[in-house]
């Protein structure tokens, strides 16, 4: 009869060994596993962060310039250009303008300082609100700034003081501000702006650790705070950086300030005036915009030395002539906080208003025969249709 026996001591400890490492093994692989389903879910959260900002970005700036003057369609404030030795421009901020053409409202009287409506205003305008006053067949035009929030269905309108200075020009002497012609009478247009930005917001209130990037979008209005950048529109959104291009494809930094050095161009100036290709702002043709991303959880298997660099946009303009060559460091401050995983996208936009070559009007007429055209009445959506 065979004797019964149980396992040795070393044969335990073997036995403990083996599933000791078997289970290390598992735990590793499942540890492994889920660090990197979480690396690439940030990853595609910032995927998706930036695709869904530029499509924003981009569909807003394809209507620079729509029912206003080239010149006065971008912006470029103080804190603007961000330039270094031998680049082009790099900015964190863009900044533009555009007629909305949602909305509708006629003029019976007007003054430097106010503006009596023919009937109620069919929504909300705030204070800081930029109008365009129309004359019939944009025989004449101007623009004025609300000194007061107007409420929907009021019929006046303050307006701040001229000065002599865009938005602030009030002036309506030219006689056709009097008058209406083919049963069609002055406009007011509500003129949008569009001022992105780059900030960082610290979520959590403790200032040891790094705040979190937005992007902003501020509407021009007269934000409660005087330092408020208006509303985030987009998470771990890092860095903005806008070119510009001429019609010919060349780079230029559109001039600010002086309108002596570059004058600019106006409706009636020819194609082959020099005034078409100098710096001022009603010669930008393209935007490219470029944005940096970053995931939108941190890859806890990067150490502080790794990847704590926003990557650089595509080209730069060499001083001396005219050839692209890769950029090697931005020069806009970021944070350096590290873990992150970095997606950058850049895109070229044609700004096709900015070739307008006159100020676009409602085509309103007394001829109601054409169903769903831009003719007779007042269309039922309120859209003020008119080319640009």
């Amino acid at each position: 009869m065979r004797r019964q026996r149980g396992f040795t001591l070393i044969e335990l400890m073997v036995g403990s060994a083996v599933t000791f490492l078997t289970v290390l093994a598992v735990s590793a692989a499942f540890l492994g596993y889920t660090q990197s389903f979480y690396t690439q879910a940030g990853i595609r959260g910032g995927q998706a962060s930036l695709r869904q900002t530029h499509m924003m970005v981009v569909r807003n700036l394809r209507m620079a310039g729509y029912g206003i003057e080239p010149p006065l369609a971008f912006d470029f404030p103080d804190d603007w250009s961000r330039d270094s030795l031998g680049a082009v421009n790099r900015s964190d901020r863009l900044v533009f303008r555009m007629r909305n053409p949602a909305f509708n409202a006629f003029a019976s009287t007007l003054s430097a300082s106010s503006i009596t409506l023919a009937k109620g205003l069919p929504e909300t305008l705030r204070k800081g609100q930029i109008i365009q006053v129309v004359c019939p067949g944009a025989l004449s035009w101007s623009y004025a700034q609300l000194s007061a929030d107007a409420a929907k269905g009021t019929t006046e309108l303050a307006l701040e003081a001229a000065n002599s200075k865009f938005p602030r020009l009030n002036d309506f002497t030219a006689s056709c501000f009097g008058s209406s012609a083919g049963g069609l009478s002055v406009t007011v247009f509500k003129i949008d702006v569009y001022d992105y930005s780059i900030q960082l917001i610290d979520e959590d209130g403790n200032p040891s650790t790094p705040a979190r990037p937005y992007l902003f979008r501020r509407h021009g209005l007269a934000e409660a705070d005087p330092n408020s950048f208006g509303e985030p529109v987009a998470e771990d959104i890092e860095a903005l950086r806008v070119s510009f291009l001429r019609g010919n494809g060349t780079y230029f930094i559109p001039s600010k300030y002086d309108d002596s050095v570059h004058p600019a161009p106006d409706y009636e100036t020819p194609l082959d005036d020099p005034r078409r290709a100098n710096d001022n702002p009603a010669n930008i043709r393209a935007v490219v915009v470029g944005l940096v991303a970053r995931s939108s959880t941190r890859d806890s298997a990067a150490s502080p030395q790794a990847m704590n660099q926003i990557p650089s946009f595509g080209s730069k303009l060499v001083i001396s002539g005219s050839t692209l060559v890769p950029v090697s460091e931005d020069p806009i401050p970021k944070p350096t906080d590290y873990g992150f995983r970095r997606i950058v996208s850049e895109m070229s936009v044609h700004v096709r208003n900015m070739r307008s070559s006159e100020m676009p009007v409602p085509v309103y007429t007394l001829d109601a025969t054409t169903p769903d055209a831009c003719k007779g009445a007042l269309p039922k959506d309120d859209f003020n249709c008119a080319g640009g």
